[in-house]
């Protein structure tokens, strides 16, 4: 009997340990609304970016992505975003997605340009850099290592 007790009370405290876990990773999200103006950015591929991932100036996140969609006539993906108020970016601003570190997730990088003019709520940012995919990136890397082997092999012969 008394093994039966100290089992469901192991398995009880696994239980909110894992409560405790689902818990803490849902707070750590912070996914919360921006109130502010729209900015819309178009991009031929966008990664694994979902709706609100942050959009960031210097590292501060100063909005979020509200929304995206496929434009049908060319395949390109119209990217929605909300931006702080405050916040008046000129009008050559270049946004790319970005990822924050090797694994972590994606956001939208945004770099202010040295116009005087500002975008207005609603405006379209011109410059943009698509998501760079790890698979691509090793590719490369590959075909790197691969050409320079083979040109070392023919500098021999």
């Amino acid at each position: 009997m008394k093994r039966l007790t100290l089992e469901i009370l192991v398995g009880a405290l696994v239980v909110l340990i894992g409560f405790g876990f689902v818990k803490y990773a849902y707070s750590g999200k912070q996914v919360k609304s921006v109130q502010g103006y729209t900015l819309t950015a178009r991009f031929a591929k966008v990664g694994t970016i979902q709706n609100g991932a942050p959009v960031r100036v210097a590292g501060v996140t100063v909005g979020r992505v509200a929304g995206m969609t496929l434009d049908r006539s060319n395949f390109q993906v119209v990217l929605d975003m909300t931006i702080e108020p405050d916040l008046k970016l000129p009008t050559d601003t270049r946004a790319s997605i970005t990822t924050d570190g090797l694994l972590g997730g994606k956001y939208v990088k945004v770099e202010p340009g040295q116009a005087k003019e500002t975008l207005k709520p609603g405006a379209v940012i011109a410059q943009t850099k698509d998501a760079v995919a790890l698979e691509d990136l090793v590719t490369k890397i590959v075909q790197l290592a691969v050409g320079n082997e083979e040109g070392e092999t023919e500098k021999k012969q």
